[in-house]
């Protein structure tokens, strides 16, 4: 499953070399993973001679997962095709998020989204939820952002599996944002690459060798420890509230899409800045886990992260040593919807991939309900 959602396993044969298991073995789990609908197998007979070659990909419309996004003030939600294809949006505007309340809604418009997209809950792999903050010492009790204080301390994960009544993952916004870009973005040709993600902070995730790293306690991969909060960032935050300082009628990220034409010299004065300081982000990170590529992403709309990349690629810094060039930077391709894609992919990524890692305390199972054909 994970050779084919990466659009890796074209055949049994590519399967079988890559995995090492044997030809009888990969034609048995194939053989059940298409007779239980998951996978899809069809004659390539384009320039071939005799017994035309089988290609695999994920069969559409059978199994689908949950993606729920929040953010300060608004509440996101997507059905995803396990094949990619979002299927169902929901987005509201929130004034105050408790453990409460952001459950009930999610069951709310989790359960709605499914009944006008006709989609029966037993093909649903799980939820994932996707929140800015980290973990505590024990893996399982999140750390919130100051924007979310009556989320501070709690283990969301359980509420969330009673409200849905299924699997859940929750997990921060960066690592979300990092598997989305790995199994339906731009990332999916790398092994080794870092997204930095720009959101209210400045968080980020990466994938060492084809497995996401989590680190210790689900905290690995933050390098907004680089810049002071009473210091410029480049964070979306930090644009929010330097164009409020400038006398833009702002409130939060959600409102950059609209920004008129006459807030264009602030922005770029914004880029040119954030731009340097990301660079020498880059310089780190290439120090550190010598990645294929770095990917910019995350909330900001899609033309500020290609307007920092286009930056990034004019600057020239020295290697972090002699001979070791820095990473390249690419704009993430996700688009506006890679907040609920990316939390749609925590449980298809605890279902179907090795390199999961996702710990114990984050991945909430309750045993009820597994996926049927």
């Amino acid at each position: 499953m994970e050779f084919v959602l990466r659009g890796r396993g074209t055949s049994r044969a590519v399967i079988a070399d890559a995995t090492g298991l044997t030809p009888p073995t990969v034609s048995r789990l194939v053989t059940s993973l298409v007779e239980n609908g998951l996978l899809t197998e069809t004659a390539d007979r384009a320039g071939q001679k005799g017994q035309p070659r089988k290609t695999l990909s994920i069969r559409k419309g059978q199994a689908y997962s949950i993606g729920i996004n929040f953010m300060r003030g608004r509440f996101d939600l997507a059905i995803v095709d396990l094949a990619g294809d979002i299927v169902a949006v929901d987005s509201v505007r929130i004034d105050r998020i408790t453990v409460d309340s952001i459950t009930a809604l999610a069951s709310e418009r989790a359960a709605a989204a499914l009944r006008a997209s006709r989609i029966p809950t037993r093909r649903v792999v799980g939820a994932g939820i996707s929140l800015p903050g980290g973990f505590a010492p024990d893996g399982k009790v999140l750390l919130a952002h100051e924007y979310f204080p009556d989320l501070d301390r709690h283990a969301l994960a359980p509420a969330f599996c009673e409200a849905l009544a299924m699997p859940c993952n929750v997990d921060t916004d960066g690592v979300c944002a990092t598997l989305g870009e790995f199994l339906y973005g731009a990332a999916s040709a790398y092994d080794t690459f870092f997204l930095l993600h720009i959101g209210h902070g400045v968080g980020g995730g990466a994938v060492l060798n084809g497995q996401l790293f989590r680190g210790a306690h689900g905290n690995a991969s933050k390098p907004g420890v680089l810049f002071p909060y009473d210091t410029p960032r480049p964070s979306g935050q930090d644009l929010v509230e330097y164009l409020q300082h400038n006398g833009i009628d702002i409130a939060d990220i959600f409102d950059l899409a609209a920004l008129c034409e006459d807030t264009e010299p602030l922005v770029e004065n914004w880029l040119d800045r954030s731009a340097g300081q990301i660079a020498e982000v880059g310089r780190v990170i290439t120090a550190f886990i010598d990645p294929e590529v770095i990917f910019v992403g995350g909330r900001l709309p899609d033309r500020f992260n290609t307007a920092l990349v286009d930056r990034l690629t004019d600057i020239s810094l020295p290697g972090p040593s002699r001979g070791l060039p820095n990473a390249p930077f690419k704009a993430s391709t996700l688009g506006t919807n890679s907040g609920v894609l990316g939390a749609a992919c925590l449980p298809i990524f605890a279902s179907f991939m090795t390199g999961s890692q996702i710990s114990a305390g984050n991945a909430y199972r309750d045993g009820r309900r597994p996926l049927k054909s």
